[in-house]
Formats: C-alpha cells, sequence, structure tokens
C-alpha cells in the first residue's frame, strides 16, 4: 500500500521537503528578528512585475514562479496568526471580521446545497480572499508607522516604475509589445490552465507595460491617482504641489494611454464622489461639469465628421471617440449580447441565479470567475443553461459582481457590498478624527474611501476583484489605514 502511494509522489519530492524546511526556518527567522515586513517590501515588488517575470520563465518552473509568492503569503499570515495567539491571546476585532464570517458561511452552505469538489470550493475561496490576508497581517504585526510609511513608498515607487515602463512601451510605438506580452497557455498540475491572454488590439495602442494587459495596467494606475487625490486639498508647501500635479498629470496621461474604460470610470467616480459629496468641493463640481462639456463637445465633433457612430463595434486600433462611442452603440451591444459578451451576462446571470439558486447560488468556483475558467469548470453553467462564460469559451463573465452573485447567491452578494461599505465607512470616520493630529494618515483615510469606490466601480467591468497587482495593494493599503483606525480606539479618543 505505502509503494503504491510513493508512485503517485512528485520525483523531486525531497527537494520540495527541504524547500519547505528551509521556507520555515526563514519565516520562524524574521518573526524572530521582528523584520516581517521584508516580506511585503518583495511582495509589493513583485506582483506589478509578475506577469513579465512569467513571460520568460521556463514552463517547468512556470509554477513555482507564480506560486511560491502567494504560498509566502500564506507563510506570513499563519506565522502572524501563531504570533498573535501566542503573544495576544485575545479576539482580534476589526469592523469587518462578522462581514467576513458571514460570507465563509454562505459559501460554507452554498458547499452543502450544491454538493459538489470541496477542492474547486476552497479553490474558489481562494480566488477573491488570498489577498485578504495581508489586510490581517497589516493588523497583527502591529507595524509602527514609519513602516507603514514605507509600505506607502515602496507601493508609490512601483507605480511611477510603471508609469515609466508605460511611457517608454508608448514612444516605442509598439515595438516592445512583444517583448511584454505573452499569449502562451500554461497547464498547471494537469488540471487547470493559466495564461492564454489575446491581444486583440493593434500594437502600440493601448499601455500594459511589465502587466500583460491594458486593463491591469489601467486599474493598477487608478489605484495610484485615486489615493493620491486627497492630498490636493492638504498640500501647503509650493514646492510640494509642484511635484504632486506633476505626479497626477503623468499619472492621468498614462492612463487614457491604457484605453482602459473601466479604470477611467473608476478615477472619474471615486474622485467626483469624494471631492463634491464628501469634501462639498464646488471646483470639483466645476471641473466635472467641464470635463464633461469639453467630451460631449469632441464627440459631436466627431460624430459630425463621422457617419453611423452609434454603429461602432470594438475593432483593433480604435481612437478614444470611439472607445467611447463603442461603449454606448446599439451594435455593440448587439455583438456583445448575440457573441454572448458582457452585456449577455448581465442580462442573464440575475435571471438564472434568482431561478436556480437565489440565497446561496452555485458555490465558489462554480461560475463566472477565473477558477471555474482555469479548471474548465461547467457543471454550474450547464445547471443555469448559460454558455460556458464570454463566447461561450473563457469561463469568465466580465463582471465580477455577478460573478459573486453566481457564486454565492443574493445573501453573499449583500454581505461583500456590505462589507466594502463598511470599510467607506470607517475610512471616512478616521480621516475626519485624524485630520488635526495626523494629516498623513488622514489623507490616507480618504485616500481609501476615494480607492473603495473605484473598486466598487471596476467589478462591474471585468474581473478585477480577481487582479493580483490591484487587490494585493488594495488590501493592504486597507489593512495600513485599519491598523491607525484600530490603535485610535484603543487610545479611547477615536469614538468620542
Amino acid at each position: 500500500m505505502t509503494i503504491t502511494y510513493l508512485a503517485y509522489l512528485p520525483a523531486n519530492i525531497w527537494s520540495l521537503i527541504l524547500l519547505g524546511c528551509l521556507f520555515v526556518l526563514g519565516l520562524g527567522l524574521l518573526f524572530k528578528l521582528k523584520k516581517t515586513e521584508w516580506i511585503i517590501y518583495f511582495l509589493l515588488a513583485w506582483f506589478p512585475l509578475e506577469s513579465l517575470v512569467l513571460r520568460y520563465t521556463p514552463i517547468e518552473y512556470y509554477s513555482y514562479v507564480k506560486y511560491v509568492p502567494e504560498v509566502i503569503l500564506y507563510g506570513l499570515f499563519a506565522g502572524a496568526v501563531i504570533y498573535y495567539l501566542f503573544y495576544k491571546r485575545n479576539i482580534l476585532r476589526t469592523p469587518l471580521n462578522k462581514w467576513f464570517v458571514l460570507i465563509i458561511i454562505t459559501a460554507f452552505i452554498s458547499l452543502l446545497l450544491n454538493w459538489y469538489s470541496p477542492f474547486t470550493w476552497a479553490l474558489g475561496l481562494r480566488q477573491l480572499f488570498r489577498f485578504v490576508l495581508v489586510f490581517f497581517v497589516a493588523i497583527i504585526m502591529q507595524y509602527d508607522r514609519k513602516t507603514l510609511k514605507k509600505f506607502i513608498y515602496v507601493g508609490a515607487g512601483m507605480i511611477i516604475l510603471e508609469i515609466f515602463f508605460a511611457l517608454i512601451q508608448y514612444a516605442s510605438g509598439g515595438s516592445l509589445d512583444a517583448y511584454l506580452f505573452s499569449n502562451r497557455v500554461i497547464t498547471v498540475g494537469n488540471m487547470a490552465m493559466l495564461g492564454g491572454n489575446e491581444e486583440f488590439w493593434v500594437a502600440g495602442s493601448r499601455v500594459f507595460a511589465t502587466m500583460g494587459r491594458y486593463d491591469i495596467l489601467g486599474s493598477f494606475l487608478a489605484l495610484g491617482i485615486l489615493v493620491l487625490f486627497p492630498w490636493i486639498y492638504y498640500l501647503k508647501i509650493e514646492k510640494q504641489k509642484i511635484y504632486y500635479y506633476l505626479s497626477l498629470c503623468v499619472g492621468l496621461i498614462t492612463l487614457v494611454l491604457t484605453s482602459s474604460r473601466a479604470s477611467w470610470l473608476a478615477v472619474f467616480f471615486g474622485i467626483s464622489i469624494l471631492g463634491i459629496f464628501i469634501f462639498k468641493d464646488k471646483r470639483i463640481l466645476i471641473g466635472v461639469a467641464g470635463l464633461v462639456g469639453v467630451l460631449v463637445m469632441y464627440l459631436g465633433i466627431f460624430a459630425l465628421l463621422n457617419h453611423n457612430v452609434f454603429s461602432i463595434t470594438e475593432r483593433p486600433g480604435q481612437k478614444l471617440a470611439e472607445r467611447i462611442f463603442e461603449a454606448v452603440s446599439f451594435n455593440a451591444w448587439q455583438n456583445s449580447y448575440e457573441g454572448f459578451g458582457r452585456i449577455f451576462f448581465i442580462i442573464n446571470v440575475p435571471i438564472s441565479v434568482m431561478h436556480t439558486a437565489p440565497l446561496f447560488g452555485m458555490g465558489p468556483g462554480n461560475f463566472g470567475g477565473g477558477v471555474a475558467a482555469a479548471l474548465t469548470n461547467t457543471i454550474a453553467y450547464d445547471k443555469l443553461h448559460l454558455p460556458f462564460g464570454i463566447q461561450n469559451y473563457y469561463g469568465q463573465i466580465d463582471n465580477s459582481w455577478w460573478s459573486i452573485w453566481g457564486e454565492f447567491g443574493t445573501l453573499g452578494l449583500i454581505f461583500w457590498v456590505v462589507l466594502y461599505s463598511v470599510i467607506i465607512k470607517e475610512s471616512k470616520r478616521l480621516a475626519i478624527k485624524n485630520l488635526k493630529t495626523d494629516l498623513y494618515f488622514s489623507c490616507l483615510g480618504y485616500g481609501l474611501v476615494s480607492l473603495t469606490i473605484g473598486i466598487f466601480v471596476l467589478g462591474f467591468f471585468g474581473p478585477y476583484l480577481e487582479f493580483r497587482p490591484l487587490m494585493f495593494y488594495y488590501w493592504l493599503f486597507a489593512g495600513i489605514v485599519f491598523s491607525v483606525w484600530i490603535r485610535e480606539k484603543e487610545k479611547g479618543n477615536f469614538l468620542s
């Protein structure tokens, strides 16, 4: 019997065991030296560069290079939990705990009701929760404010680096695209297929730097812009203002070059809602009105010079105006519906889910997201009588919120929405309370408000809640803000 089991073990099992032991020892040493922040610095640098590194990674090492950083994050979380239980011995309380618990309970009930592979279920949970772990690490380890600021500086440095690469890519006129983009398909563990991106745009028309896709870079830049925006109200030194406006302008120009409409909308709504409804800033209202006016004028001139602009459909090499008109084109909507695009699933997912599994959905990993796509898991699609994702081929439905609805049901969707709403509410509270005592973290609080609004918008236009660089940075940033939230509460003056 033992010999039979050994036959299924990998040939390099002893090497993996040795590496595992070294990993545990190294992690233990970092905890002993109280230098766990080094791991976060590494991950901050890694995720933006991951796609480019994997582009040139030999196939036999692909799985290790892709998933070892994620395993390191799991190890960091496990070590942080052990550290907390050993030294604190009490329950870690955050405003988000109960919502995370409710989501997991909903997912567990969905598993029981649909009765499918626990492995698929675990992978489905992992897809949305893996980077939530860094949120709890930042809170548990109680890094000092100097270290928290270093996290922000390293993240900002990586955003600047991506902007630099993107501008060089644009200046090259597309000649660098072939060296940055990867369309190869990798099979992991003889069961999951990864990669297979399709460059459906003309080379040079959309920048993506080291991130492999224009929408991943666009969402990453949107994150940086939304976090940066609140500082506009508090910078007093003239030199700082010059650097600020220069950074903001270059970031916005690069964002436009990505041609990621979802990221444009995320920035627009994030800044507009924060500026108009929270800061009550009439200048933002005037600016939004002016932007809309200029855009209408530009689109009007384009419409006069071109025929049938409301019949424009997606094609390579689109101009800015064509990208905008395509979003409201009836022909594009019709093509999207009949070709099983995003419009088809926006209409049919609510109907199918409410009819088949209204409360608890089809179960994590079964519908709409990256796990169903990677595992070619068509079971839920067949039960719902829906095509297998976009074009009945890709497995994803290009809408994170509808994917959550399909997997977690209406209750799960409500809990996720409330979770992000609580983040907005408590971040705003922290920002207001710290405005006079700690301007830096007050601005970060407002930044998390605008960023969460942006994340919420992004979720309607693709699998953005699964994007690795975006969501690692988002949950780390949320962890930084909420670690300050907890300290302020412990002072006894936070809720007074």
